[in-house]
């Protein structure tokens, strides 16, 4: 895919988003994403076949970017414990900043799931296997306490749902699950 076309695609994601966000996916057009894209509507149909072909691709594409850039910060980071740290952060300041990727992963309302598939599982899958090896490396290391490390990324990702997703009225900015986390795993 040549440059303009990687940023052209950027734009339709970065505008379905938007208006995804303020509007809701069934109550946002095609046209409509086309127009504030500054695009025509054949050119996005190019692209993506549907409407749902552009959700589905958008969630991936932020979840990836989500997922590079926690990658790109934990290498720079040498112990366990900070690393973990950072993902959680990372991860609860993304979803304050990025509402739409929250409500996408949680789709309380059946909203989107109709139109995903497995996607949802597949950025989830993701985020626990990086949690794995982050468990697994401090155990190794002496960091972190013995634990069944598959149920502790389960945890991990249950609070994760729980503060970053926004469900049960969490506030924004609020990263208590983050401390009970950290707290819980380390090693005495």
């Amino acid at each position: 895919m040549s440059k303009k076309q990687e940023e052209r695609k950027r734009q339709i994601f970065e505008t379905a988003k938007v208006l995804f966000s303020r509007y809701g996916f069934r109550k946002t057009a095609v046209d409509e994403i086309a127009e504030a894209a500054g695009i025509s509507k054949r050119t996005l149909y190019k692209r993506f076949r549907s409407k749902e072909e552009l959700l589905s691709e958008l969630v991936m594409y932020e979840a990836l970017k989500l997922r590079r850039y926690c990658m790109d910060e934990i290498k720079k980071l040498d112990d366990p414990l900070d690393k973990l740290e950072t993902l959680c952060v990372l991860t609860n300041n993304y979803f304050d900043d990025n509402v739409f990727l929250g409500r996408v992963m949680s789709d309380d309302d059946q909203l989107f799931s109709p139109f995903l598939g497995d996607r949802v599982h597949q950025v989830e899958e993701g985020i626990r296997g990086i949690l794995i090896n982050l468990l697994r490396e401090g155990v190794g290391r002496g960091t972190f306490r013995q634990m069944d490390v598959d149920a502790a990324a389960e945890t991990i990702l249950v609070l994760q749902r729980t503060f970053a997703y926004r469900h049960g009225g969490v506030e924004p900015g609020n990263s208590e699950w983050v401390g009970l986390i950290l707290h819980g795993i380390k090693a005495d």
